[in-house]
């Protein structure tokens, strides 16, 4: 996909203003057609975030499921989706009764039965995760003698009982055709401890966390049969590690947060909310739309409503909140380290900035983990650097979006002005021979930029003897509340 260039001037004014909020996303150049027409039959079995919606008309979502259809952009296959058990769908592969089955790690005396391709579908970590009933299992792999551990009937298998004699636990284990007979004992209680994948299953009420046993790479793995399937498969990987460098880590990302190894609570954090019935927040104020305390003395903007929802979502509904607002950066920090409050909003993004400007990353042994606002707006989430000497916030906004630049883009503003197109948040205004007039569609942080006209060419008898002087040129950073308005 290729933007638009235009020339920028070449006689009037002209005014550009971005507001830039939405991550564009670009695809490969096109699909590549695929060798066969007929359907590549995929083997779908439910397995909660990896993939779901294993029956006919359910909505499909998850992992392996985006990366099927990712792959589709460079082979051009359309899929029937066969449904089915783990167990029973491996079975099918060997049978050569479907084509395709995602999430099968790399063993030897499978080569002769199915094949892989060249590159690994994803990378997972296997789990421990107890009931927290389970007092008496501890992070000591000693207190799993005598435990009944399930698992998936698959590789896993090998690794966790491989882990078990090194640790000389004598355990029960029970392995499971398929994922919703693992994940069913768990909830009923069969279960002391189950194995869960890093992107394998749901957050549970009733489930802890405990720690990492194995790891192993899985693969997408093809029907022995299907050497033409095979063969796509692999081209289409390598234009898709081309084109696309961290796919797969920006994939695993996105699932890894709704699986039960990224929202389970550990031991620790257990132990702090059986001790604590309140969270003590700290905010900036006169930092709206984020945070702010109105004329009655109460905290108002995002955050008032962002940490209730961030609780309900983790499902904490006996710890209430309190508020702390703050005129100085500095003062909220402070209180943090020294117990006052248990959570500061907004606080840097930037681990060398942070540093540089005394910011703390670890509080009381527990790592401070940020909260990232949705599109640009997590701009003006960043620590502004600045004050008045009353201790007032004067965020030098500039200085901050060039660090977040920086941090996060390839091609900085360059970047975000894409975006901006993409999401149709740029108001043009082509020529501009009069004052212009913008009311601010919505709250956000605005780019603006604004061009003089050319001076014209020095023409002889046709011929050009000097060229135009070039018009000027002034850009600002602008934060602006929906309907306020801007004369330019």
């Amino acid at each position: 996909m290729r933007g638009k260039q235009h020339d920028r001037i070449k006689s009037a004014g002209r005014i550009v203003l971005c507001l830039v909020l939405a991550l564009g996303l670009f695809g490969p150049a096109g699909a590549r057609a695929q060798s066969d027409e007929s359907p590549v039959r995929v083997g779908y079995y439910e397995n909660e975030v990896f993939q779901e919606g294993a029956e006919e008309g359910a909505v499909k979502t998850g992992y392996a499921y985006e990366y099927y259809r990712k792959l589709s952009e460079y082979t051009g296959w359309k899929y029937e989706y066969v449904y089915g058990g783990y167990g029973e769908l491996y079975q099918m592969l060997l049978d050569g009764d479907i084509d395709l089955l995602a999430g099968l790690a790399f063993r030897e005396e499978r080569t002769a039965l199915l094949s892989y391709p060249d590159a690994i579908m994803g990378s997972e970590a296997y789990y421990l995760v107890k009931q927290d009933s389970e007092t008496d299992i501890t992070a000591d792999p000693a207190t799993l003698r005598g435990k009944v551990i399930g698992v998936l009937d698959s590789a896993m298998v090998g690794v966790l009982e491989s882990w078990l004699d090194d640790h000389r636990i004598d355990a029960t284990v029970v392995a499971y055709p398929d994922h919703p007979q693992l994940f069913g004992a768990f909830d009923s209680g069969e279960l002391d401890v189950f194995v869960a994948e890093g992107v394998g299953s749901h957050v549970r009420p009733h489930a802890e966390v405990m720690y990492a046993f194995g790891s192993s790479d899985y693969y997408l793995c093809v029907n022995i049969r299907r050497p033409d399937l095979l063969d796509e498969l692999n081209a289409a990987q390598i234009m898709l590690a081309a084109e696309e460098p961290n796919y797969l880590n920006s994939l695993s990302a996105k699932y890894y947060s709704l699986s039960v190894t990224a929202r389970a609570f550990s031991s620790s954090e257990r132990e702090w909310m059986d001790t604590h019935d309140a969270l003590h927040v700290g905010y900036l104020e006169n930092y709206l739309p984020y945070s702010d305390t109105d004329a009655g003395g109460q905290v108002t903007g995002i955050v008032k409503d962002l940490v209730p929802e961030i609780l309900s979502t983790l499902g904490i509904s006996d710890i209430s909140v309190t508020w702390a607002g703050y005129r100085s950066y500095d003062d909220m920090v402070a209180d943090m380290a020294s117990g006052e409050i248990d959570v500061a909003f907004p606080v840097g993004g930037g681990l060398y900035y942070s540093e540089e400007n005394g910011e703390i990353t670890a509080v009381s042994g527990s790592y401070v983990k940020p909260v990232t606002l949705s599109g640009y707006r997590q701009i003006q989430a960043w620590k502004i650097i600045g004050g008045s000497d009353d201790g007032t916030l004067l965020p030098p906004l500039e200085t901050s979006i060039k660090k977040y630049l920086s941090d996060n883009y390839a091609n900085g503003l360059r970047d975000l002005k894409l975006q901006a197109v993409l999401s149709e948040d740029v108001y043009d205004f082509y020529p501009a021979e009069e004052e212009q007039e913008l009311v601010a569609p919505k709250d956000g942080i605005y780019f603006i930029e604004c061009w003089g006209g050319n001076g014209g060419n020095a023409v002889v008898n046709g011929t050009v003897m000097a060229e135009g002087g070039k018009g000027g040129y002034s850009y600002a950073w602008l934060y602006l509340k929906e309907g306020e308005t801007v004369h330019l």
